[in-house]
């Protein structure tokens, strides 16, 4: 098995036994590690001759915004969705206008933002687990 196959094979085997919580995780990693490769592509001055890296990264992360704010569950928790789909909207105008005005300092602005929500989805999930009973320790 070539390192490509087995890198995917491993991705998905990690998919399939998450839990809801640590998928959102996962996004949120994705989105970030591509929020920094858009910041790198649309700061490099190749650019200018070359955006198609820049414009994969953008894309992906517009993406996984697009997917976070699908999955928002507005009927559980209205308020809580309708801010994080504003912030969603949000984040990905700056995204676009970051590539559209090759201003990667967009991005840099809100990577902090990204990052302290994902920080607090990851804080969430490890709380809701430590209260979930241990399945091993029930035999």
């Amino acid at each position: 098995m070539d390192d490509q196959k087995l890198r995917n094979f491993y991705l998905e085997s990690q998919v399939k036994n998450a839990s809801p919580g640590q998928l959102l995780i996962m996004l949120y990693d994705g989105l970030i590690q591509h929020a920094e490769t858009a910041d790198a592509e649309i700061s490099s001055p190749e650019i200018i001759r070359d955006p198609s890296s820049a414009s994969r990264a953008v894309t992906r992360c517009i993406d996984i915004l697009t997917e976070l704010n699908t999955c928002l569950r507005h009927n559980i928790e209205p308020a809580l969705c309708a801010t994080l789909s504003d912030l969603y909207l949000f984040f990905t105008r700056e995204f676009s206008q970051a590539f559209d005005q090759r201003e990667s300092k967009r991005i840099r602005a809100i990577l902090p933002l990204i990052r302290d929500l994902r920080g607090a989805w990851f804080e969430a999930d490890r709380r809701s687990n430590k209260f979930q009973p241990d399945p091993v320790a029930a035999f």
